[in-house]
Order: C-alpha cells, then structure tokens, then sequence
C-alpha cells in the first residue's frame, strides 16, 4: 500500500508528528466559523462559545461579528482572533499546503514528498 502525504513527511523527518497533527485539524476545520476554529484550537471552551452566541442575541451585540464579540467580552486577544482567521484561511487546501504555510515546511520539502508519493503509488500501481 502506498503511503499518505503526512506518512511521508514524518518518515523524511519535515515536520512532528504533533505538527502533522495541527494540520490534519486544520484542514478538517475546512472553512469552519471563526467560534469552532478558536475552540478547536483550544482559545475558548465550550462554555464561553455559548457566552459569546447569547451575547451576541442581545442588543449590544446584536449585528456583531462572533470574532468582534469574542474580543469585546474579553474572551481571546485581538491577536488570538487574527491567528484563527488566519487558519481559518489557510485550512483550505491540501495537507502539503497548510504545512508550508503554517511554516512547519520547506515548498521544496513539500515538492519533495509530493514526488516521493507518486513514485510510491506507481509502484503500487
């Protein structure tokens, strides 16, 4: 059986396997609300995800944005939403590429596992 993407990295050393694992979250978070990706990424529990939908259902924070409301109620930094925005953008994509942009790899380590897969799938084949 041919290798996974990430199978490969881990073997050529690239990136951990507590990287390969933000990843793969990240890319399973797909275009996710802001709300699941700041849980996800552990910036807010449960509890305060539901502070943050009732307070956006009353008159301060009606019309308001979950991110902006999130700040406003002192719940994560402006910095912490802007780092979920950003995986939230860059959750699309294959693997390859949410790892280059998260900085855990090289394009040419990307490249270099993308060649590595194919040459095992046709050998596979």
């Amino acid at each position: 059986m041919a290798l996974l993407f990430g199978e490969i990295i881990l073997k050529l050393g690239y990136v951990t396997p507590e990287q390969l694992e933000e990843a793969i979250e990240i890319q399973k978070i797909g275009r996710a609300m802001v709300g699941q990706v700041l849980r996800n990424l552990n910036m807010l529990t449960d509890s305060q995800v539901d502070e943050i939908l009732a307070y956006q259902r009353t008159p301060k924070g009606k019309g308001k944005m979950f991110g902006d409301c999130a700040v406003e109620l002192g719940l994560v930094s402006f910095m912490d939403l802007a780092e979920a925005i950003r995986y939230q953008i860059t959750s699309r994509g294959f693997l390859g590429d949410i790892l280059v942009r998260l900085g855990y790899i090289t394009p040419e380590q990307r490249d270099e596992a993308i060649r590595r897969q194919l040459k095992e799938q046709n050998r596979h084949s």
